[in-house]
């Protein structure tokens, strides 16, 4: 355990990270991240964060819950359904003095996995979100991007604070497709795990035997994941009208500077939209770091693939109908999106 001292420290400065919750035996893992570091990660997880070999800490929950007590900060979220320039976004929030976004912070898979093991308290989450919510700078805002994997727990997360502001990021189902088919078998295989999970969060009777499903493509099952994402979207925008907004990749990728305006507008945090887009979020790729990239080659037309076109717009029409049959709706509310009806 750390001593109290060292507890004292960590909680004070937003550079220690919550990275590991042990449900199992009731301890937080911290790691010192300095905010420049941040930008050479792709994601706040073991695999991209050893590598810095950062300094750690750790401490009972109930230790850090009574350290934390006193912080009141509440971050925001961008929750979303792959494949959707969430990393993308998540970078070009990376604005000093208005806002700073963690990248999938593995420590809320962690809060995940207790969740469904039902052994997460509210207590627990309570604490971590609050350490996650800590400003690097004075009147900097932070917003949380979890795995579209945990996504299942936004609506509790948008309970804990009434300040939390979040976004719904999505692709168009035919652009997911396209990228489930351009990953080759690992995407396929993502498809099927992501949607054998979803299947138990989210309160959809598909009416599929077993062996049904079992006869499905593997972008069939993709679409399923889509639209299992979808309904967990739309849950969010019931419970929370106010405070959720929706934004698909295709429209942010064509309306960089505006997007990121109104987000700005909907956080609460002043950014400056035209400066962001010109900067190096958009010149270098988001997940391969210090590759640079063309800024407008997403917003180019793709190498047709003949054979996987056909089935994605298969697949697409399949989809839509399964959405009517099951009471999903195919597409969000217009007054919730983020940039208007």
């Amino acid at each position: 355990m750390s001593p109290p001292n060292d507890l004292a420290s960590m909680v004070a400065d937003p550079e220690w990270l919550p990275f590991r919750y042990d449900w199992q035996r009731s301890l937080l893992g911290f790691v010192r991240i300095p905010r420049v570091a941040h930008s050479q990660l792709t994601f706040l997880a073991d695999d991209y964060v050893r590598a810095l070999d950062p300094p750690s800490g750790v401490a009972s929950i109930d230790d850090v819950r009574r350290a934390s007590s006193a912080l009141d900060r509440a971050p925001h979220y961008i929750f979303h359904s792959a494949f959707a320039c969430s990393t993308l976004l998540a970078r070009a929030l990376d604005a000093p003095g208005a806002s700073m976004a963690l990248n999938e912070p593995q420590v809320i898979n962690h809060l995940a996995v207790a969740a469904l093991q039902k052994r997460l308290s509210e207590e627990d989450l309570s604490t971590v979100v609050r350490l996650l919510g800590r400003s690097f700078a004075s009147g900097e805002a932070v917003v949380v991007k979890p795995s579209n994997e945990a996504n299942f727990l936004a609506h509790t997360l948008m309970g804990l604070d009434e300040k939390s502001r979040a976004i719904f990021l999505y692709a168009p189902l035919p652009r997911f497709l396209a990228s489930v088919a351009r990953k080759g078998m690992w995407g396929r295989i993502w498809s099927r795990r992501v949607f054998a999970t979803l299947r138990g969060q989210v309160d959809v009777s598909l009416g599929l035997s077993e062996a049904e499903l079992f006869q499905l493509s593997d972008l069939q099952v993709a679409a399923l994941t889509w639209l299992l994402h979808h309904a967990q979207g739309a849950a969010l925008i019931a419970a929370f009208p106010d405070s959720v907004r929706t934004l698909d990749s295709d429209t942010f990728l064509a309306n960089q500077a505006k997007s990121l305006s109104a987000l700005g507008r909907h956080l609460g945090i002043a950014l400056d939209g035209e400066a962001i887009a010109k900067g190096p979020a958009f010149a270098t790729h988001s997940k391969e770091i210090g590759r640079s990239v063309d800024p407008e080659a997403p917003l180019e037309p793709r190498i047709p693939m003949p054979t996987i076109d056909e089935e994605i717009e298969m697949v697409s029409s399949w989809a839509q109908s399964m959405a009517g049959h099951l009471g999903i709706a195919f597409e969000l509310p217009r007054q919730s999106a983020l940039l208007g009806p």
